[in-house]
């Protein structure tokens, strides 16, 4: 048996052939390869909510003569994922940081390169009808609350502090030092979230998601993968390009994508939000929290 395929792969070579006990434990398995690869099939189950045995058919299923060989997959996978990382690191210092007249090279140039090439894609394949909806949901919704991790939760701070400058109802959860979950304890129809989540996805998100979802909260997301979980969980979902020469992904295209969903969300808000913005100014001047030549 070939261990070097990824999960991915292994999983939709036969997906369409599986029970629907065995898609759930094959969608856990893409989901979350590094517990396959980490802990015991006990544990695994555990988390997965499945029987045991369940997950043994499962690696029956995808042509793997023991439970193992489908844990190896796994550790492949998570070798590959993380060579990916190393290997641009090491491609990154082959790249020329020479300054040449006339001459488009170096990390500077090639980075600069890929921010507008994922851009480009973006402003190609953006459905507008979608970011209209999303625009709508979030200018109108009783309340905004926006999750990220690592990097995801960078660009949504950024998202929230402008928001929160046209809107009172916009929060980041854990922000102030609360809980995840309290973020979710009464959120329901007429509510909306929105996440910022790019590959390696982090576990807590992905579960806020879909508890607010199952509570009946819109749920709007950027990613950069069809195969993100949040384009199965989110109602409006926006995959953006990623592709950068250095090591770390690109979050040029996420970060025009909001920039540009806030200049709609505003326009939707109306004379409400334009005037809570001015107001935000003016105090802001009134403290002398601007510096002022």
């Amino acid at each position: 048996m070939q261990v070097s395929r990824s999960i991915q792969d292994t999983i939709m070579a036969r997906f369409d052939g599986l029970s629907p006990k065995l898609r759930r434990a094959a969608e856990f398995v893409v989901e979350h390869p590094d517990e396959v690869a980490t802990r015991t099939l006990r544990q695994v189950a555990k988390a997965a909510n499945l029987a045991p045995p369940t997950l043994s058919r499962l690696a029956r299923a995808l042509d793997c003569e023991t439970y193992e060989d489908l844990r190896e997959i796994c550790r492949g996978e998570l070798k590959r994922r993380n060579r990916i990382l190393a290997d641009k690191a090491e491609a990154l210092l082959q790249l020329s940081t020479e300054t040449v007249p006339g001459a488009k090279s170096g990390v500077f140039i090639a980075q600069a390169g890929a921010a507008i090439e994922n851009i480009q894609d973006l402003i190609e394949s953006i459905d507008l009808e979608k970011l209209r909806s999303a625009a709508k949901t979030l200018a109108t919704a009783r309340k905004v609350v926006l999750f990220g991790t690592s990097s995801g939760l960078a660009v949504a701070q950024y998202f929230a502090c402008m928001g929160r400058l046209a809107f009172d109802n916009w929060r980041v959860a854990g922000a102030d030092g609360s809980l995840w979950a309290t973020s979710l304890t009464d959120i329901g129809p007429g509510d909306a979230v929105f996440l910022v989540s790019i590959r390696p996805y982090g576990n807590l998100p992905v579960r806020a998601a879909q508890a607010a979802r199952d509570a009946g909260a819109e749920v709007i997301a950027i990613t950069d993968d069809l195969a993100s979980p949040y384009v199965s969980i989110a109602s409006e979902c926006f995959i953006v390009g990623t592709e950068s020469p250095q090591f770390f992904p690109s979050h040029i295209a996420a970060l025009a994508l909001i920039e540009g969903l806030m200049g709609m969300i505003v326009r939707r808000g109306g004379n409400k939000a334009a005037e809570r913005i001015q107001q935000a100014e003016s105090s802001a001047h009134s403290i002398g929290e601007y510096w002022v030549n």
